[in-house]
């Protein structure tokens, strides 16, 4: 069997993690706080980092729940704001862990389909019309996963013409936004609406490192203090030592350019990937992401991502199936991960699963 060449994971590049900027801050954060970071903290996270967020989305500290990456938060979220039956607004397709959780926690779904600038807001005021109101909209509103969509300034504004008509929650859901290959910078949700029905949630996984498992949210007061709450109750308190290094790393001044040299890095394996396109079957639909780390394919009639990911794998080749994403459908999709693999994996990868495609479109 030939190497295996992963496009499934949305992971860093190994070239992306800087053990030795993650060895000085920590360092540096022992020094001065050493008897805090290594004792047990409050459920709401290392009161530095809380400072330092609320700072850069001017809140108060107190609206910032810090997380064991950004999937932890949103769980808490759906135990102790919703219950089974809610109804949440979802993208379609959308983040398949996100799409899992709804479905272990008993919610019910509405699907809302993604167009090339974002996902369907008129379907939304729609079916707020006709009474189907959501508890929360969930959105990754910057580089989509797994779709790689950026929804537009106006669909963002005709968004939170709805909140205020119909009062649901908004969970924005930004991991990847700072990772900008090309185009304009649009305004986030959370920073444009004014009200108290937006909550924002990131993590430090994409921009810094993963294994530091460094995430927050941000909400009203009342509502991280109920995270913070059941975080306490689940496991006492969080990894101070994680997050006091992400800590120095911001104060210290070291994000901005730990993120341009992500971002390069990024938009190297992006652009490798597109001229792996060359490999795929006549037919084949892709818009290229203009940042994030995700790539979204559609096969022509005729092909199904499904029947054809177990030739892929004998091939050496993973990737995501486009049904994992979608509450019903989507056969004919997937979704690539250049962000882990090096340009020249990506290359032979391509190549390898092009062959894969086309054989399978010939046979």
């Amino acid at each position: 069997m030939p190497d295996a060449i992963s496009f499934a994971r949305g992971a860093p590049c190994p070239e992306a993690l800087s053990g030795d900027l993650i060895a000085t801050v920590t360092a540096a954060a022992l020094a001065s706080d050493a008897t805090r970071i290594l004792s047990y903290g409050t459920g709401q996270g290392y009161p530095p980092l809380r400072e330092v967020l609320a700072h850069e989305h001017g809140v108060h500290p107190d609206q910032v729940f810090v997380t064991n990456g950004s999937l932890q938060g949103y769980v808490f979220m759906l135990e102790n704001l919703l219950s089974p039956g809610d109804l949440v607004a979802v993208e379609s397709p959308t983040y398949d862990r996100a799409l899992l959780q709804l479905q272990l926690h008993g919610m019910e779904i509405l699907p809302l389909a993604m167009q090339s600038d974002g996902f369907d807001v008129d379907a939304l005021a729609a079916a707020c019309a006709a009474g189907r109101v959501p508890k929360l909209l969930y959105t990754i509103p910057n580089f989509q996963n797994p779709s790689g969509t950026t929804l537009s300034q106006e669909k963002r504004l005709a968004l939170l013409e709805l909140v205020d008509t119909y009062g649901f929650w908004v969970l924005e859901d930004d991991p990847y936004g700072k990772l900008r290959f090309e185009g304009d910078h649009i305004p986030g949700i959370f920073a444009t609406y004014a009200g108290d029905k937006v909550m924002f949630t990131s993590s430090f996984s994409k921009t810094v490192a993963p294994g530091l498992r460094v995430g927050y949210i941000v909400t009203p007061k009342e509502v991280a203090a109920t995270l913070a709450a059941a975080a306490s109750r689940t496991y006492i308190s969080p990894s101070l030592l994680s997050e006091a290094a992400i800590a120095q790393l911001v104060n210290d001044g070291h994000l901005e350019a730990n993120i341009a040299h992500v971002t390069e890095l990024m938009r190297e394996r992006r652009d490798a990937m597109v001229a792996g396109l060359v490999h795929m079957p006549q037919g084949t639909v892709c818009t290229p992401p203009q940042g994030g780390f995700f790539m979204w394919a559609e096969l022509p009639e005729g092909l199904s991502a499904d029947a054809l990911f177990a030739p892929a794998a004998a091939a050496g080749i993973a990737y995501v199936k486009g049904t994992d994403c979608f509450l019903e459908g989507g056969e004919r999709t997937f979704r690539l991960a250049y962000s882990g693999v090096s340009p020249y994996e990506i290359a032979e990868g391509m190549e390898r699963l092009g062959a894969v495609f086309s054989a399978a479109l010939t046979s």
